[in-house]
């Protein structure tokens, strides 16, 4: 009778470890899912159809995202708006006038 008890509490393990790895596979597919594919994230007209690249140095990186969570603004949003301050300021450089 103990063996069919050990049995028992073999399956039950077993079962409980599969039911966890399952569970994990489920978070894993979840966190996927949420992120929304290219086609979603660019407008039918363009509006935002540029992404850049820059390196820069880790300290002032830091800093900036520091400044902008405190803020409650995404970086992106950061570098959104140090862009447009940018063009006003400079406008009068461009030859034709696209803003």
């Amino acid at each position: 009778m103990a063996i069919k008890k050990r049995l028992i509490d073999e399956v039950q393990e077993q079962e409980q470890i599969e039911e966890r790895v399952e569970q994990e596979q489920q978070k894993e597919v979840k966190s996927v899912v949420k992120r929304p594919p290219v086609k979603q994230i660019i407008s039918k007209d363009g509006a935002k159809d540029k992404q850049i690249s820059a390196k820069v140095n880790m300290k002032m990186y830091e800093a900036f995202t520091k400044i902008n969570n405190l803020q409650g603004i995404s970086n992106n949003s950061a570098w959104n708006m140090l862009m447009t301050k940018y063009i006003r300021e400079n406008k009068e450089l461009l030859d034709d006038n696209i803003f």
